[in-house]
This record gives C-alpha cells, structure tokens and sequence, in this order.
C-alpha cells in the first residue's frame, strides 16, 4: 500500500517531501488510513475536523477520537464545532451540502493560518464510482461523468488510487481503529442507496465492475481534455478580452455549430443558468441583458459584451403598461384588467392602476428605502420591515422591488404599498405575478 501510495503521489506531481499537508481527519476509515500513510511515511501534516454535531454524542464522540489520535502521533490539531441545521436552514440546502460548504471555507482558513501548501481529502476509487453514478441519475452533461480529479487548487486525493476494499485491509493488517458513522448504514442518502444496493448488483454482473468503471472514467478524462483543448481553439478565435470585458463577435459565434455547446462553454463558468433564453436571444436585436450571481451580459448589435458585476451594482428594469413579462432580474408576468377581484396570493400584487406612474421600474432594494406597507399609515423603513417579517440575509439578498416613480409600490413577493392598493373605486388593475418563486 505504501509503495503504491508513493508512487501514485508522484506520477500525478499531488506533493512532493517538503510540501505541508492539512488533513481532513472525520476519524473514519479512509481518513484513518490516509492519516497513518501520511504520518509513518515522515510527512510533515496536521490533522482538521469538523464537529458538524448531526448525530449527538456520535459527533461529539468522533471530536474526543480525533484529538486523541493527534496526541497518539503527535500531530497539530485544529477543530470547529458547526451548527450545521441552522446553516442548512438558513441557506435553504440540505445537512451534506451545509456540511460541504462550511467544511472547505474552514479547511481554506486553516490552511493559510498554518501555511500549509494542500488540503488532503481521503476520497478513494469506490467513491469515485460512487459519485459517477450519482450524477448518470441526477443528470450533469460531461463534466459530472469525469469523476472526482485527484488535485484541484489547493485540494489533494492522494488516495484516489485505492479502492475501500485496499483500505479496510491497510487499516486491518495495520489493527488502526477507526469510527463508524452510523448514517452510512441508511440508504435515505442516494450515495448509501448506490454503494449498498446498485453496486453490489452490478458486481454479479461483473465482479471488476469497480476497474471497468474506473478505467473508463479515465478514457472520458482524456476525451474530455481533447475536447477542451479543441473549444478553446475556437473560442480564442471569437473572444477578445478588453479593459475587463469580455466581447465577442455575434457573427462568428452563430457560425459555430451546436451553437449551443458554445454558448454553455462561454458562459456556464461565468455562472448563467438561463442558457437557452441567451442562445434563443442572440438574433432578436439589441440591448437586452442577463445577469448571472457575478456576472452581466449584454446583447449588442454586433457584438456581446460580458463583464463582472461592480459591487453595489443596481439592476434597473423598466416596464412600460404592455410589458407582459420579463426573465430578469426576476421572472415575472404583467396584465391590465377592468375585472377588479383578486385574492391573498403574496406572489401577486393587485394595484389601482391609474395611480401608477410609468414606466414601472424594477431594482434591488437598497439601504434607506421606505414605504407604507399594507394596512398601515405610516412609513416604514425596507431594513425594518425585514427584521418584523425575519428575513434571513440570504434573502434580504435577493429582494426587489416594483416602483412607481421614486415610489416603492411592491416589495415583490412580501407586500404591496397601502396607497396603490385596489378600493371600491378602482376602474382599472393592474395585475404583476412573480414566477418560481
């Protein structure tokens, strides 16, 4: 195991004798084993674990076995407790991608405070193969069938070479004690379902199912690396990088074929979700504009123009009485009606249309807005309004608003101003929906 494991760490160039290594330690199998490899093989490492208190006394439990250990090999510890429930709840994620995205913002602060040159994650082959079906059933094109790479940045898998059954028997002949998480019993969890369940069946099939797959991932990886090399060739050719700007000529792009598979290559990186509505709008005229977490794209005559988003940046959306609908910011549905009924819908805002100034705007809210919410007779501050309704930061993030003038008529998706509400003297209503909300 240790020859292989030294040669694997050099063949792929993951780190070398002098390179610092933080290590994810769970306490669990492959990372106990990783530990042992790492430490009698004289490396110089310090051991990271995260307290992401899901199982009571099991987290609590695994804490206690972790320090310990680092005593054992008298290794530098860190470790952090997380309140990973309370993060999932307010980011709306699930406990293991809480988990995941606490865990390596933590691992990345470790690193630099210690200024270790890798971050080691124990994943090995099994998993590998685990996550390749994962993402046959989730679907995620040809970037989720090349598995997980070996070194990205500052994470290294130095065991990827390795398959459960090599660790278990390292870890056994070495009499290594480890924990067990008790969640990987459940098959609730689609990676357990996959290990526990399709494995095994396709094992019958074929007893080195585990080799088949891990060399055909290796097959798709060069594949893929033929692939981007040859797309960059051709994006070099129709993309100029200018003052921070990126431009890129609509008659070249629309020459190219898929086009489709251009236009996710362009701008997937750059965080555009919306890529069937770019590609459907790059030939009905000009000025129109997408706008991804980072990034804003705008369709010109000639050319696309895609430059990242200054902070503080307000996104402005005009609407005159026939807009009918738009996709951003937000999406959204517009209508005018003389029929005045309406109902308690919090994605809809039923207005006195002839109180309304347009064009309508559509922005980001911003400190020091105000309006007089439904019911009430007096102003109220937006910052306010959020604390009474307890809004997360997250979505404070992501509010807009509807405005008539300098006036907020809509906080969208929470509550309309008192003043455009509709009365019995309302003639005419005019009718905006948000959409997937």
């Amino acid at each position: 195991m240790k020859s292989r494991f030294l040669k694997y760490i050099t063949k792929n160039s993951l780190f070398d004798k002098k390179s610092k290594i933080l290590l994810a330690l769970s306490g669990g199998i492959d990372s106990i084993c990783l530990a042992d490899l790492l430490v009698t093989l004289n490396y110089d490492v310090e051991f990271a674990h995260c307290n992401f208190q899901l199982r009571g006394i099991e987290s609590n439990q695994d804490q206690h076995f972790v320090k310990s250990l680092s005593i054992k090999y008298k290794v530098p510890y860190h470790t952090i407790n997380f309140d990973t429930k309370e993060y999932a709840l307010q980011h709306k994620v699930s406990h293991q991608m809480a988990a995941r995205q606490q865990r390596y913002v933590w691992f990345e602060k470790i690193r630099s405070k210690v200024s270790a040159d890798f971050i080691a994650i124990a994943h090995n082959s099994d998993d590998n193969i685990e996550t390749f079906f994962i993402n046959i059933i989730r679907g995620s094109g040809i970037k989720g069938l090349l598995g997980i790479k070996n070194k990205i940045n500052f994470i290294v898998r130095p065991l990827m070479f390795s398959s459960r059954d090599d660790i278990v028997k390292y870890v056994t002949n070495n009499n290594l004690k480890y924990r067990e998480d008790s969640s990987n019993s459940s098959d609730k969890y689609l990676r357990n379902n996959i290990r526990h369940n399709l494995i095994p069946l396709l094992k019958e099939m074929n007893p080195s199912i585990g080799k088949s797959i891990s060399k055909e991932l290796s097959i798709l990886n060069n594949i893929n690396s033929v692939y981007k090399e040859a797309i960059q060739k051709i994006l070099n050719k129709i993309i100029i990088n200018k003052n921070d700007r990126i431009i890129i000529s609509k008659v070249k792009l629309l020459s190219l074929s898929p086009l489709d598979v251009y236009i996710y290559e362009i701008f997937s990186p750059y965080g555009f979700s919306d890529l069937k509505n770019i590609s459907n709008t790059i030939t009905k005229g000009s000025g129109k504009q997408f706008f991804s977490p980072t990034h804003k794209l705008l369709l010109d005559r000639e050319y696309i123009f895609l430059s990242k988003i200054i902070e503080k940046e307000t996104i402005e959306i005009s609407l005159d009485s026939s807009v009918i609908s738009i996709e951003i910011p937000i999406k959204m549905c517009f209508c005018v009606t003389h029929e005045v009924n309406y109902d308690d819908n919090i994605n809809n805002a039923y207005l006195d249309f002839e109180k309304l100034q347009f064009p309508l705007t559509i922005r980001a809210w911003k400190n020091g807005d105000k309006f007089i919410p439904l019911g009430m007779i007096c102003y109220k501050k937006l910052s306010d309004f959020f604390i009474d309704i307890k809004l997360s930061l997250l979505d404070k993030g992501k509010v807009y608003l509807l405005c008539s003038g300098k006036e907020i008529v809509w906080v969208i998706g929470y509550r309309i101003d008192d003043r455009y509400k509709v009365t019995s003297k309302t003639k005419k209503m005019y009718i905006a929906e948000l959409l997937n909300n």
